[in-house]
């Protein structure tokens, strides 16, 4: 299964991508506790693009493409902005949250809830991928 969105880099965009993936959920039946860190990953990554991806004012295009293989959600978003590797964005962990650089939390967040996460680029665009395994309702949390 696969579906692709495309937001312009305006924070407006937000509230329709929260939309878009409750709807996909209801489709691709994620338990709710896993949808909310689904969303909180998309949202974040999502504003740290728009943030720190481009110059200037020019509109550009954020494409999310998600995709379910088995019980792994497959999360990836390109944009055409500068080039940007959060995997290098490494904060000591000992530093206190609340000190970080506006955006840290947010990549923290993102690793926590990921169980893989990777960068490339290609033709001038940043691919960002995260995947996420999806428990069941039935599964217990450890």
């Amino acid at each position: 299964m696969e579906k692709r969105f495309t937001y312009a880099n305006e924070i407006q965009a937000i509230p329709l991508i929260r939309k878009d993936l409750e709807e996909l959920a209801g489709q691709w039946e994620w338990p709710g506790s896993e949808l909310k860190q689904i969303i909180l990953i998309a949202e974040e990554l999502f504003s740290t693009t728009i943030r720190y991806a481009f110059e200037g004012e020019t509109e550009h295009q954020i494409n999310f493409k998600l995709s379910m293989i088995d019980r792994t959600v497959v999360v990836e978003i390109i944009d055409d902005g500068i080039p940007f590797n959060p995997m290098d964005y490494n904060p000591d962990i000992q530093t206190d949250p609340a000190a970080l650089d506006e955006g840290g939390m947010g990549l923290m967040l993102i690793k926590a809830f990921s169980d893989s996460f990777e960068y490339h680029r290609t033709e001038n665009e940043n691919h960002l991928v995260i995947r996420k395994m999806i428990k069941l309702n039935s599964e217990k949390h450890e």
